[in-house]
């Protein structure tokens, strides 16, 4: 009997990324011999985990290890303090962010079956920091099924439209929670305590930060914007120049052939001056006989 759609994304993407093509056409198939035509469509339009999702689908999986779990705690601490402009507590939580980013790396190139690359870690830790800055990315490292690592420009939403296998389940309330409670106004019976609100400084210190942030990540983009101009300008040059000594080379083959038929008509008008010279002198040598 062929699993529902759920339980094949959980084993497919558990699994070792080298085995996930068979794995992933051995259960369409027996979906298709079960009769389920769709589901064995369906389940044929999974994709194959890059590396880096690969290492953090089988680590999320893992039941002795909690550092994702924490790790999607402190995002939704870090963002509900942003929200509020908690200058004090957003610096103790991106430093706990930097720290507990390095260790989650780490422990998973501990635990790895192969070396991990150098490009992979970096995949990893742009993996982890979106989980951190934006909720989505958080719920989409979490469910275990990322197809491609994510990456945070800086500022807005992670694009997640190619890095997920299928619908991602429905998160649990508890799992938005933090969310939630750090970004809710206080009640009045909850008075808040001046001290741990930011001062006018501060808080344009942090907009400060963030506008700085967001000029960065505009010159970045400038800067790629720019670089691929740049390749687009020298494949337009090279391929120019190549049509240039395309058309030469053209030009020079035709005026080639035009000398060749000019030999050619040459030597066959020799050959004919030449036929007509031998047929006279035989016809003299036989009036003269």
């Amino acid at each position: 009997m062929a699993a529902d759609f759920d339980t094949t994304v959980e084993q497919l993407y558990a699994g070792p990324p080298d085995e996930f093509i068979a794995q992933r056409d051995a259960a369409a198939k027996q979906a298709r011999a079960a009769g389920d035509k769709e589901l064995a469509d369906r389940i044929k339009q999974l994709r194959r985990p890059s590396a880096a999702a690969a290492l953090i689908n089988q680590f999320r999986r893992d039941p002795d290890r909690s550092g994702i779990d924490d790790l999607l705690d402190l995002g939704g601490r870090l963002r509900g303090a942003q929200s509020t402009l908690d200058v004090k507590s957003m610096k103790s939580l991106s430093a706990e962010r930097n720290s507990l980013i390095t260790r989650l790396v780490q422990d998973i190139v501990d635990s790895a079956d192969e070396p991990v690359s150098g490009s992979v870690r970096e995949q990893l830790s742009d993996t982890f920091t979106a989980a951190v800055a934006d909720a989505d990315a958080g719920h989409a490292v979490g469910s275990g099924r990322l197809v491609n690592s994510l990456r945070y420009s800086g500022f807005g939403e992670v694009d997640l439209s190619d890095a997920v296998a299928a619908p991602l389940p429905a998160e649990s309330p508890e799992a938005s929670a933090p969310d939630a409670a750090s970004t809710a106004a206080p009640s009045a019976a909850e008075p808040t305590d001046d001290a741990t609100q930011p001062t006018k400084e501060e808080a344009q210190q942090a907009a400060e930060r963030s506008a700085e942030q967001e000029r960065l990540a505009a010159q970045r983009r400038l800067a790629d914007a720019r670089t691929t101009l740049s390749a687009a300008r020298r494949a337009e040059d090279a391929a120019l120049k190549s049509a240039e000594l395309a058309e030469r080379a053209l030009k020079a083959a035709r005026q080639t052939a035009k000398r060749a038929r000019t030999r050619a008509e040459e030597a066959s008008a020799a050959r004919t001056a030449a036929e007509e010279s031998v047929d006279a002198a035989e016809a003299d040598s036989t009036t003269g006989s």
